[in-house]
């Protein structure tokens, strides 16, 4: 079922189905919360997903300058690269005062810009060693599973085993070592500051966007992550048109934070990204801004993570430049299009009516049939559990006999592998 139909089938049930947009929006509200909510609460077989991340080894240049009051680093040999932001430097061989660790908010070629540096002396041939020491999920990441590298090219297979964050304390695990990891433990998680001001919107020049009102939204893009969005605007366009975008918050110069719009059209209720370039930290406009022809098969929306990531640290950190495999449940886009469908088998997609209806019911202040509703919904969860949470047997392996100073056991027992 999708979307709409979920929608009329909650309506039949519960006998009240307005056709008014504040009902309308009300229903694919709860149904949206009580979809993610189910997806994200445990690690169902259809929630899981699978994704290669590129990691990478430390960076060591011995010709690093830098110069007294400037936050930044450089070296004619160029050896900075976009991946670099976010992460951490280490400057070694300048004043003891500038000696020590630090993040890197911009890198371009031959220069990075660090947060909370202001060299006290001008200072060359530094040695500065740059350092991936954590990993981020991805954007749609709710609940890491397992790490691993598994390359069919290289031979190379290795799984991580979880570390917790207490135990690593306790050993006090050097963040220095190096090697093929063995271990993987959750960091801190990266929480993108959002844009606050709204955008001003005017009709621009010739483009593929239809006739009609369009809303448009902007994000922060810093460090490979998007913030959440800034409030909406609207401007309503002839056939053909494109939209010049005024008013765009002003990031600060080389602060690394660009800009980057969604359009919502009349053909559509969600955002979707533009094909418009990146407005520069201190740009406040952008000129043009559409969609591609395919935007409604193709188009990338806007993310719904609320500038939010999940973030690993693994341990050792690698050694050489790996391609990593992380499982993990994932967060589904809501229910918005008319025709989304959920994102999980559809024998069980009546579980989204049933539990949707209970809070209609409650909300009708029909207990008696919220009450059914709920234990509908709940033979539907029970159904999925044993399905969706469920691993097929492996092989079985019969334990050897017991023997003890106070007890002799002549049976065995079986536990299964794999």
């Amino acid at each position: 079922m999708n979307l709409s139909e979920i929608r009329n089938m909650v309506g039949s049930i519960v006998d009240y189905d307005p056709n008014v947009q504040t009902y309308i929006d009300e229903v694919n509200r709860v149904v949206n919360e009580i979809y993610l909510d189910f997806f994200t609460d445990r690690p169902w077989k259809f929630a899981q997903e699978t994704e290669e991340i590129q990691v990478y080894r430390d960076v060591s240049v011995a010709n690093g300058v830098i110069a007294i009051g400037a936050n930044t680093i450089t070296s004619v040999t160029n050896p900075f690269l976009p991946w670099m932001e976010g992460h951490i430097v280490e400057i070694a061989g300048a004043a003891d005062v500038d000696n020590a660790e630090y993040v890197i908010t911009k890198s371009i070629p031959g220069t990075l810009r660090l947060e909370g540096f202001s060299a006290s002396a001008n200072t060359v041939g530094l040695t500065i060693t740059v350092k991936q020491r954590f990993v981020d999920m991805p954007a749609d990441c709710s609940e890491v599973l397992s790490i691993g590298v598994r390359s069919p090219t290289s031979g190379t297979n290795a799984h991580f085993s979880y570390l917790s964050r207490a135990r690593d304390e306790e050993l006090s695990l050097l963040l220095s070592s190096t090697g093929l990891p063995t271990n993987w433990l959750i960091y801190d998680d990266a929480t993108m500051t959002q844009p606050v001001i709204a955008p001003t919107l005017t009709q621009g020049g010739a483009s593929t966007l239809t006739v009609g009102s369009h809303s448009l939204k902007y994000v922060f893009v810093h460090k490979g992550k998007l913030s959440a969005p800034s409030p909406s605007a609207s401007v309503v366009l002839i056939a053909g048109r494109s939209i010049d975008v005024a008013g765009l918050q002003n990031t600060g110069a080389n602060s690394g934070v660009l800009k980057k719009v969604y359009i919502q059209t009349p053909e559509a209720k969600a955002y979707y990204a533009s094909t418009a370039v990146f407005a520069a930290e201190v740009a406040t406009t952008i000129t043009n801004a559409t969609l591609a022809a395919d935007y409604l098969v193709s188009g990338e929306r806007l993310p719904e993570n609320s500038g939010h990531y999940k973030r690993v640290r693994l341990f050792p950190r690698q050694d050489t430049d790996y391609l990593i495999e992380a499982r993990f449940v994932y967060r589904p886009d809501r229910l918005i299009e008319e025709t989304d469908v959920p994102e999980f088998p559809p024998d069980h997609h009546r579980y989204l009516v049933y539990r949707a209806c209970q809070e209609l019911f409650m909300k009708h202040d029909n207990v008696t049939h919220s009450e059914v509703y709920r234990r509908k919904s709940d033979v539907e969860l029970l159904r999925m559990e044993n399905t969706y949470l469920s691993e097929g047997a492996g092989y079985w392996i019969k334990r050897g006999y017991r023997e003890g100073a106070r007890s002799f056991r002549t049976s065995t027992n079986l536990t299964t592998r794999g």
